[in-house]
C-alpha cells in the first residue's frame, strides 16, 4: 500500500464505521482531502468534485495539523460533525451561509454530539460557527470506542508540523436522553447543564478511553517540526512628538504633520 493509501485509508474505515452506526448508511461515499485550514478541525463541501460522466461527489475534509496533537476520539468528532452536515446536505434542508440551524442541531444531538458554540454545557445550539461536545450516555461515544479498541484501526501517519490542539473538547455525563427528545429543550436542561464535565484527558487517565496515537506518543521530540516564525513584513513607526504610532515596511521615511518631526522605527 503507498503512503497516501496508507494515510487516507483509516478516513475511510472511520466514515463507513460511523456511516452504519450512527447513519444507517445512509450517507452516499465522500472525498476525502487533507487541508490545513487555518483554526478549522475540517469541513463539508457538498458536490464539490465531479468527473467526466458528470457524476458528482460530495468533500469532506480534515486539518491533518492537528492530528499529532489529538486523541483518535477528537478526530471522530470532527469526522462525524461533518457528516452531519452532509446527513443534512442529502436528507434535509441546510442554511445559508454555514449557519448551523436548528435541524443540523438535532441531528447532532440524535447521534451523540450535542452541539455548543462554547464547546461545554450551557453555549448556544445554532450559529454561524459551532463546536459540540461528547454526550458520554450518547450513539457517538459507543460507537468510537468500538473502533478505538480495534487493534487493527490506527493512524498510519502524522504531520510533523503539529499544531496545538484549537480547545480542549469535554464529555458531559448527561443523562440517557428519550428517543424523542428535542435538542432546544435538552441543551439548556438542568440536568445538562449541572452534568459532570470531564476533559479527554482526565477521562484517559481514569481508563474509561482507550490510549490514542500510541505509535506518535512515543516519538522523540525531535521528530515533530517546530513551527517555523513568520517573517514580520510590518514595523512600527513612532513619532517622537505626540507619540502617534503607524505601521508600514521598515524603509518608512515619513514626517509628522503636526509635530514636524520624522517618525522613528521601534
Amino acid at each position: 500500500m503507498s503512503p497516501t493509501d496508507e494515510l487516507y485509508a483509516p478516513l475511510v474505515t472511520a466514515y463507513d464505521h460511523f456511516n452504519a452506526c450512527l447513519f444507517d448508511n445512509a450517507l452516499p461515499p465522500v472525498i476525502f482531502t487533507l487541508q490545513r485550514k487555518k483554526n478549522v478541525m475540517g469541513f463539508f463541501a457538498a458536490k464539490r468534485w465531479g468527473n467526466a460522466q458528470g457524476k458528482l461527489c460530495s468533500e469532506i475534509s480534515i486539518n491533518p495539523a492537528y492530528f499529532a496533537s489529538s486523541r483518535m476520539i477528537e478526530i471522530f468528532q470532527t469526522l462525524v460533525h461533518e457528516m452531519v452536515h452532509a446527513w443534512q446536505f442529502h436528507f434535509g434542508q441546510p442554511s445559508e451561509g454555514h449557519y448551523h440551524n436548528r435541524q443540523w442541531a438535532q441531528k447532532m444531538m440524535d447521534v451523540g454530539l450535542m452541539p455548543s458554540d462554547t464547546g461545554e454545557p450551557g453555549g448556544a445550539i445554532v450559529g454561524r460557527h459551532m463546536s459540540d461536545f461528547i454526550m458520554k450516555q450518547g450513539l457517538f461515544m459507543k460507537a468510537a470506542n468500538a473502533l478505538t479498541q480495534d487493534i487493527d484501526f490506527r493512524l498510519n501517519w502524522v504531520d510533523r508540523l503539529a499544531l496545538p490542539k484549537l480547545h480542549e473538547p469535554v464529555i458531559v455525563d448527561t443523562p440517557t436522553l428519550a428517543q424523542d427528545a428535542l435538542v432546544e429543550h435538552c441543551a439548556h436542561a438542568s440536568d445538562v447543564l449541572n452534568a459532570n464535565v470531564v476533559s479527554l484527558d482526565d477521562e484517559a487517565a481514569s481508563g474509561a478511553l482507550p490510549s490514542t496515537n500510541d505509535d506518535f506518543n512515543a516519538m522523540p521530540d525531535t521528530f515533530y517540526l517546530p513551527e517555523v516564525a513568520k517573517r514580520q513584513t510590518r514595523s512600527k513607526h513612532v513619532c517622537p512628538g505626540c507619540d502617534t504610532k503607524i505601521y508600514g515596511k521598515a524603509t518608512l521615511n515619513v514626517i509628522c504633520g503636526d509635530c514636524e518631526l520624522p517618525f522613528e522605527r521601534e
